[in-house]
């Protein structure tokens, strides 16, 4: 599927010769034949999965609820069709699409590991299988799942289009600055010390203090106005500054007489906000000195359900159910959060990309689509 374009989206649902309804009939159902064809044919095994099997099941039952639906060309037709969708959206909401996802590679790596774990505990038993080269960081390395990334990423991306389609839809009104989930004038210079502002209560909430964040907006104009999605920016942006002050943290950590983490004597994290006339692309640049990340690191930074916390959110027990860790970090711990913001950034023909140097820091670049 092509990347959606946001002055068609706007052209689909502003202008009033345009049946936005018809639109959301003909594609959704579309949309959601590309999930399940791509879900039927995920590599690995990874669509025989109970959790994406699980998965499948509601978008197909999404799928036949939107095609036995009337074609919306009168107004009873209309609040018919916006009932399916709500109906629709409650259940996606309800089964946590991306974090069920998510559960099923836990549930394809657990299934993948049996026999190495076997060995493993043979090798633990008796002296005589000491000779098997295997411990426990190779019960299933991550790399071993790298073919998965492309296809859970199309899967996201259907997710994405569809949430963006219906909602934009499910949120029509007389908004004069506003387009369904679209705010017409974005201010990009607020929405990103909004969402500082929020990663900063997390990071404090958890840590007790916040390391300083320096801004430099490097722009030509005082007014940086674009038609684009408040909550993607900020939803991205909070998901950097989230890892930035972890890894700020945690790499200069020291704690008062009283025990309380301090972050006086830190490194700040830096913000640039480029925007200029004339470009494609506004760029936020995330900067942190968190000592940054091995090559083996960078290179699964994007893989679904890789985090570098020492107790993922997320896990499987031995007996194949999922377990929510207690006390997890809010800063990080589900493993989709980098992934599912380059989705979201690629979605609306932008881009997220991260370069790290080992032992000094990280730099992320969120490039967005004017």
């Amino acid at each position: 599927m092509k990347e959606m374009n946001m002055k068609m989206a706007l052209h689909v649902f502003a202008d009033k010769s345009y049946s936005s309804f018809i639109f959301c009939h003909k594609h959704l159902p579309v949309v959601l034949a590309h999930f399940i064809m791509q879900l039927d044919n995920l590599p690995a095994g990874l669509s025989a999965m109970p959790s994406v099997i699980k998965v499948r099941g509601i978008i197909l039952n999404s799928f036949l609820k939107i095609v036995s639906c009337k074609i919306p060309t009168s107004p009873e037709a209309e609040k018919e069709f916006i009932h399916v969708l709500e109906d629709i959206d409650e259940a996606h909401a309800e089964a946590e699409l991306v974090k069920t996802l998510s559960v099923g590679i836990l549930e394809l790596k657990d299934h993948l590991s049996r026999h190495r774990r076997a060995l493993l505990e043979l090798k633990e038993s008796s002296p005589q299988w000491s000779r098997i080269k295997l411990n426990e960081s190779d019960i299933m390395p991550y790399e071993e799942l790298a073919g998965i990334q492309e296809p859970l990423d199309f899967c996201n991306r259907c997710i994405v289009r569809y949430n963006f389609m219906s909602r934009m839809l499910l949120n029509l009104g007389n908004d004069a600055k506003r387009v369904g989930m679209v705010d017409l004038e974005v201010n990009l210079e607020r929405i990103v010390r909004g969402a500082v502002d929020e990663a900063r209560q997390i990071c404090t909430d958890h840590y007790g203090d916040c390391p300083d964040v320096e801004f430099t907006i490097s722009t030509d104009t005082k007014k940086i106005r674009f038609p684009f999605m408040t909550t993607t920016i900020r939803y991205i942006v909070v998901e950097l500054m989230k890892n930035a002050f972890r890894a700020t943290v945690d790499a200069h950590m020291k704690r008062n007489s009283c025990g309380i983490v301090t972050c006086d004597d830190m490194p700040p994290v830096k913000i640039l906000v480029h925007m200029k006339k004339g470009i494609n692309h506004a760029c936020i640049r995330v900067s942190d000195e968190g000592l940054g990340m091995t090559q083996k690191q960078q290179e699964m930074a994007m893989a679904y359900s890789f985090t570098t916390v020492d107790k993922p959110a997320i896990s499987l027990t031995n007996e194949g159910h999922v377990e929510h860790t207690e006390a997890v970090s809010p800063l990080a711990g589900y493993g989709y959060g980098l992934p599912m913001s380059r989705v979201y950034a690629n979605c609306f023909g932008g881009d997220l990309a991260i370069k790290s140097m080992e032992g000094f820091g990280t730099r992320a670049y969120y490039h967005i689509q004017l």
